[in-house]
This record gives structure tokens, C-alpha cells and sequence, in this order.
């Protein structure tokens, strides 16, 4: 890429205070030189000085940010971001229970959402991984942009002619592929987000099915125990058992009042057979009564008869009292009846008070039964509930924060770039601007090596001592990566000897003169003393 004319330079030396420094030029040229050869000995031979300019591309990122891209290529992001949630797997997981408890289901899906599963990977280019890779060439880094946003705004539009450009390994082409990359991996990792967020809403769904399930049960549980404990407690109870107690005592006494009556009748039947055997004896004694009647009779004949009589009487007599003693015994049967009719009232009442206190007990019994079970049931059903809601609350939580960093992820990737606002540059879409640096070739003679050394734009300072001062660490740590690329990659080191060599200021006849106009001007200024002046003199020799 062929770089000329007039172009956007950033200032190389400027004040902390931001106060107007107006060193360039032949004074800049000078200064420039100390800083580089200061601690260089002399057995080292200057092969090369030059003025280089790093390109660098402003272009367009996300909304109302631009980002900036390294011509030289030794920015660029690499990492990794995350990926979305495999959704199509744990769709298949919600609706392919097979013979999996709900619990083991939640735990896959933990699994999965933690990448955990033996399907999982942890990095890779798609999304089936936990992490996908970020590449983006050229892109510089949030910590050098801090340090380029205090130089922006003193920006200059001038000439080149007097810089050679560093060679950029980036077409304007390349950058806006890589503006369009960038701003499609914010967006994917904002639509990953909202994919976790999603996923949130899907699991929630199917889980608080499961849960309005299982309230349900908790509910049916609850309504079925309570019937049955409610039915069982109604079926006896203490004011039940007194009150059927009072009913089976009055039966009870009705039927020993009815047996007891049966008992009279049949005592009394004891002495109808009594009274039917004294009628017959009566009957048979009538006619022995009849004094009229007998009279008409013949002593003789008659007195047989009496004689009979008598011996029927005491015939009948004694075996009136032989019934008598069996009747006797039947009477106290009966009477020992009556006393066991009240033995057996009192068995019956014992039995019925037995009866009804073992239903009370067997009732009492069931009523544990149930309350245990109820219990037990409904302990199952609420531990599973708090089980499911732990885990639901775990995978959230891990969902969100997986939200969260894919929301983090971008914006820190957002933070890659500078805002608008930041200067009038940012109002063009895509514009190059430049970073001049001097680099020096150096001759190590004893060691039989080259090596470059290179300046930064810098401050300056009011103490003669101490008159340069690194912008910050980044421009240590960038001048740290230019010296190892230097060292290593034999592009980057072809680079900056091709363009090092292009206007070589060894080569200007008046280079010396150009210093020693530069000590001048810099001796008005009072920005160096008579110690800066002789090692810039010093250091001239070492020019080749």
C-alpha cells in the first residue's frame, strides 16, 4: 500500500499537562537521537536511523464506537467466548423421559448446562463446545487505546515526506471484513444471552408442570387422608360409646326384666301341676265328702271303701310330696336363673363395653395409621418438591450466569474500541491514521549482531535529567513485543529494515548539521544541558 501526501499523524512528543510543546523537526530529530544512542557504548555502530510511521486503521464498530486496527498485525484478540446452551439436547432430555425420574432428568440437564456430559467439549469452532474460539487480527487492546485516547486530539493533518510508512499487512478490504467479523461476534455473543435466557424460560416451563403435578397430589393426598381421617374418627368416639352404652344397658334390662317374667311364669307353672294334682285327689275325695250320700250305704260295705281310700290318700299323699321336693328343685333352678339372667346381663353389658372400647382403640389405631401415612406421603411428595426446586434454582442460577458472561463477554469485547465522541477523527467511517516512531540499526561488533532499538511518542519534561518519559506501561510492554517480533519473526524484521532502510538519515549528508541546528534549538529552550549536548556529540561518531 502505497502511502503519500498529507495524512493524520498522532504527535511524538508532547507535555503531561497538555500544554503546547512545539518541538520538531530538527529539534525533535536531536532529541530523538539522545534518547536512542544515550546508553549505546562504543564498540556499537549506528547502521540505520530513521523516522517510521506505524499505520493505523480507525473504522467503524459497533454503534457510535470505532475500533482501531494494527497495520502490522501485532494486536489482535485471541481467546475464547461462550457458546449458547444446547438447546435441541435439552429438548431431547424434556421429552424423552424413558424410565428416568424427574431428578435424574434435572441432574442431566446440570450436566449438560455445565458441560459435564460425555458429549461435551470444552473449546472448539462450533457450538456444540462450552467456549468458542476468538481470532481477531489486528484488533488493538483496550489498555493501548487508553494510551492513543491522550494523543487523538492532538492529531495533525500534514505532510509524510519526510516519514517512511512501516508496511501494513492490512487492506482496507481486511479491515472491513474484520470490522464486520467484530461486529457480528457482539452480536452472537448478545444472542447467545438471550439464548440462556430463553433456554431459563423453556426449562421453567416444563418444570413448573411438574410442579403444579405435584401440588396436586399434595392437594389429593391431603383431601383423601383428611376424608378418611375425618370418616374414621366420626364412625366412634368416647361420647358415642357412653351414649350406645346407656342404649345396650337399657336393652340389656329389658331383656332381664323379660327373662326374669318367663321365670315367674314357670314358678307359677310349678304350682298349677301342684294344684292339678290336689283337684284329682279332691276329684277322687269328693265322694268320701258326701255324708248324705253315704249314709244310704252299708257300713260294711262302705267301710272298704274308706279303708281304700285312705291307703289312695297316703298313695297319692306321698307322692304329692315327691313332686313337691322335684318341683321344689325346679323352683330353685328357676330361682338360680334369675341370679345367672343378672350374671349374664352384666357379661353382656362387660362384652358390649369390650366390643366398643376395641373399636375405639382399633379406630385410634387407624387413625395413626393414617396420619402416619399421610405423613409419610406427603414428606415424599415435598422433599421431591424441594428437591426439584433446589435444582431448578441451580440450573437458574447457572443459566444466568452464563447469561451474564456471554453479556460480559460482550462488553468487554465493546470495550476494544473507542467512542465517538472521543474526536472530530471518529466522524469518517474508516480513516488511517499514523503513530511516528524512530528506530535505530545497531552494530554490535564484539558480539557480531544486529538489533534494533526504537522510540515512542512520550512525554517530556522541564528536567534536563529525566527529559523523556514512556507514555505508560503499554508503550513499554508494545515496545517489549516490537523488540521479541524484531528478534524472531523474520517479517516483522524485514519490515522494519526494508523501511529503516528506504530514508535512512545516516544517508543525509546533513544529518550532523541537522542534529547540531536541533542541540541549538533545544539549548533555547532550556530542555537540555551541557551534558545531553556532548553524548549527542559523542554519539555522532558512532554513525557509520
Amino acid at each position: 500500500m502505497t502511502v503519500h501526501g498529507n495524512q493524520y499523524l498522532l504527535p511524538f512528543f508532547i507535555r503531561k499537562d497538555s500544554r503546547p510543546l512545539s518541538i520538531q523537526g530538527n529539534d525533535e530529530l536531536a532529541l530523538s537521537f539522545y534518547l536512542l544512542t544515550n546508553e549505546l557504548s562504543k564498540n556499537k555502530k549506528i547502521i540505520s536511523f530513521s523516522r517510521l510511521l506505524w499505520p493505523i486503521l480507525s473504522i467503524q464498530g459497533v454503534i457510535s464506537t470505532h475500533i482501531m486496527l494494527d497495520g502490522l498485525k501485532l494486536f489482535n484478540n485471541r481467546g475464547r467466548f461462550s457458546n449458547p446452551p444446547r438447546q435441541p439436547l435439552i429438548g431431547h432430555i424434556l421429552r424423552n423421559i424413558d424410565n428416568k425420574t424427574r431428578i435424574e432428568l434435572l441432574n442431566r440437564i446440570l450436566d449438560v448446562l455445565t458441560y459435564k456430559d460425555i458429549e461435551a467439549e470444552e473449546i472448539g469452532e462450533g457450538e456444540e463446545s462450552e467456549f468458542q474460539t476468538l481470532k481477531i487480527d489486528s484488533i488493538i487492546n483496550p489498555v493501548f487505546l487508553q494510551s492513543l485516547i491522550k494523543f487523538i486530539p492532538l492529531i495533525e493533518y500534514k505532510p509524510i515526506v519526510d516519514y517512511t510508512v512501516l508496511d501494513s499487512s492490512i487492506s482496507t478490504e481486511n479491515a472491513l471484513n474484520i470490522s464486520e467479523e467484530y461486529r457480528q461476534i457482539i452480536n452472537a455473543m448478545k444472542g447467545n444471552a438471550l439464548r440462556w435466557k430463553t433456554q431459563i424460560e423453556l426449562i421453567d416451563k416444563e418444570v413448573s408442570k411438574w410442579l403444579i403435578d405435584l401440588n396436586v397430589q399434595l392437594k389429593d393426598i391431603d383431601s383423601r387422608y383428611s376424608s378418611q381421617i375425618t370418616k374414621t374418627t366420626s364412625s366412634i368416639d368416647t361420647f358415642q360409646v357412653n351414649e350406645k352404652t346407656k342404649l345396650e344397658l337399657d336393652k340389656i334390662d329389658q331383656w332381664s326384666v323379660k327373662e326374669k317374667k318367663k321365670i315367674i311364669e314357670n314358678m307359677s307353672t310349678l304350682f298349677k301341676t301342684f294344684e292339678r294334682h290336689l283337684e284329682e285327689i279332691i276329684k277322687k275325695n269328693k265322694f268320701f265328702t258326701s255324708g248324705d250320700s253315704l249314709k244310704s250305704r252299708v257300713f260294711k260295705d262302705i267301710v272298704p271303701h274308706f279303708e281304700n281310700q285312705f291307703l289312695y290318700l297316703r298313695d297319692e299323699g306321698k307322692k304329692f310330696l315327691e313332686s313337691i321336693e322335684g318341683l321344689h328343685q325346679k323352683f330353685k333352678e328357676l330361682k338360680e336363673r334369675g341370679t345367672q339372667i343378672d350374671i349374664e346381663a352384666e357379661q353382656k353389658l362387660a362384652k358390649f363395653k369390650d366390643s366398643l372400647h376395641i373399636k375405639l382403640k382399633d379406630r385410634d389405631k387407624q387413625l395413626t395409621e393414617f396420619e402416619s401415612e399421610k405423613e409419610v406421603k406427603i414428606s415424599e411428595l415435598n422433599n421431591l418438591k424441594t428437591q426439584i426446586e433446589d435444582l431448578i434454582t441451580n440450573i437458574k442460577k447457572i443459566i444466568q450466569e452464563k447469561q451474564n458472561s456471554c453479556l460480559q463477554e460482550a462488553q468487554k469485547l465493546i470495550e476494544w474500541s473507542l467512542n465517538d465522541d472521543q474526536s472530530d477523527l471518529f466522524s469518517r467511517p474508516i480513516q488511517w491514521i499514523y503513530m511516528p516512531i524512530y528506530a535505530i540499526f545497531i552494530e554490535d561488533e564484539d558480539n557480531m549482531e544486529e538489533y534494533m532499538n526504537i522510540l515512542f511518542p512520550g512525554y517530556i519534561t522541564n528536567d534536563p535529567n529525566a527529559i523523556y518519559q514512556n507514555i505508560d506501561d503499554a508503550f513499554i510492554s508494545l515496545k517489549n513485543i516490537v523488540n521479541e517480533k524484531v528478534e524472531t519473526d523474520m517479517a516483522t524484521r524485514s519490515n522494519f529494515e526494508f523501511s529503516c532502510e528506504r530514508k535512512n538519515l545516516i544517508n543525509d549528508p546533513n544529518l550532523k548539521k541537522r542534529i547540531q541546528l536541533g542541540i541549538s534549538k533545544l539549548r533555547e529552550k532550556t530542555l537540555l544541558n551541557e551534558t545531553i549536548e556532548r553524548i549527542i556529540r559523542e554519539k555522532l561518531n558512532l554513525l557509520t
